[in-house]
């Protein structure tokens, strides 16, 4: 029986075929993030009496820098060496490749050009709600990683663990082919009905049991990120809803920054390396990228401290 102490993976990332289009279960889930955040941003909108034509300006300035910045991250912090002589790839988004710590510094940059055009406000009151919703859009983004069986942890070398049968480190297209002596490729190219079917069989017949067997059992990093974000957000919402720290400019940013870079930090301890340069670095690529933004996050909540107290003195 699986659980996720004892689980084996085989769920197709592909949720739907039409024609040439692949609907991936991750584009879903980053939708829904995006979704999920317009609701909240616009609750909190209304709860505040801010002017209404605000909510689509900063939906598309949030979703923009987002993209840009996972995207620029991914290839200035982890592949550069490759992008730097196939400039064109970048804007290939739909290949894969985007990295969380791009993602906030796009966040920041975008939110800033919107309260300057925008709001007028100090970029902290924005980003103090903004905040709130990329937690909880760290929950969906980290599910789609795990059902793309995509950033995957460590082999936890025990019985128990997640065998991601679709992760090509592990098991590839080939070996499954070998093994099932089911023909996977269509023009020599991967046919999904053909995998799936092989898949199939080799889940479901005991005589391959032993070739399961193989496949490590690794850390389900992904969900361990995802729950963590998922708390975060659960602590900042309640935060804001329940106690004047809302009001405390800059303080749900800092926390947001202390809390899901400090976790983020101690889960890669867990997570295989994304890129061959990290297998010599004593922290991975991950960890350096956290550690300014933790910083960060203290000084932020240090400054919305003092200036709380300087306001309360006066």
């Amino acid at each position: 029986m699986n659980t996720l102490l004892n689980m084996i993976w085989t769920v197709d990332p592909i949720f739907f075929e039409l024609g040439p289009i692949s609907v991936r279960w991750y584009g879903l889930l980053f939708a829904v993030a995006f979704m999920s955040g317009f609701y909240i941003i616009q609750w909190m909108f209304k709860k505040e009496n801010c002017p209404p034509d605000w909510m689509d300006s900063v939906f598309i300035t949030v979703m923009i820098g987002t993209i840009a910045g996972a995207r620029l991250g991914h290839v200035f912090f982890y592949q550069w060496d490759y992008y730097q002589d196939n400039l064109l790839e970048i804007l290939m988004i739909w290949k894969g490749g985007l990295a969380s710590h791009g993602a906030a510094i796009g966040i920041i940059l975008s939110l800033y050009y919107w309260s300057k055009k925008t709001s007028k406000k100090s970029i902290l009151w924005i980003l103090d709600r903004v905040v709130i919703v990329v937690a909880l859009s760290g929950l969906f983004i980290r599910g789609g990683n795990f059902i793309n069986h995509e950033i995957v942890g460590q082999p936890t070398r025990t019985e128990s663990g997640v065998k991601f049968m679709r992760n090509y480190e592990d098991i590839t297209p080939n070996d499954v082919q070998r093994v099932t002596q089911m023909e996977v490729y269509s023009d020599e190219k991967i046919d999904r009905a053909k995998l799936n079917a092989a898949y199939d069989e080799l889940m479901t017949n005991e005589k391959y049991a032993s070739v399961i067997e193989q496949v490590p059992n690794r850390h389900p990093a992904q969900l361990y990120e995802g729950m963590a974000y998922f708390i975060i957000f659960l602590v900042l919402i309640g935060a804001y809803m329940f106690t004047p720290i809302g009001e405390m400019r800059g303080l749900l940013f800092g926390a947001y920054l202390t809390l899901a870079f400090t976790a983020r930090f101690f889960i890669e301890f867990y997570k295989e390396v994304q890129v061959e340069f990290e297998e010599s670095m004593v922290l991975d690529m991950g960890q350096w990228l956290s550690i300014p933004l933790v910083v960060a996050g203290m000084f932020f909540m240090a400054r919305a401290a003092m200036l709380h107290k300087k306001e309360a003195s006066s």
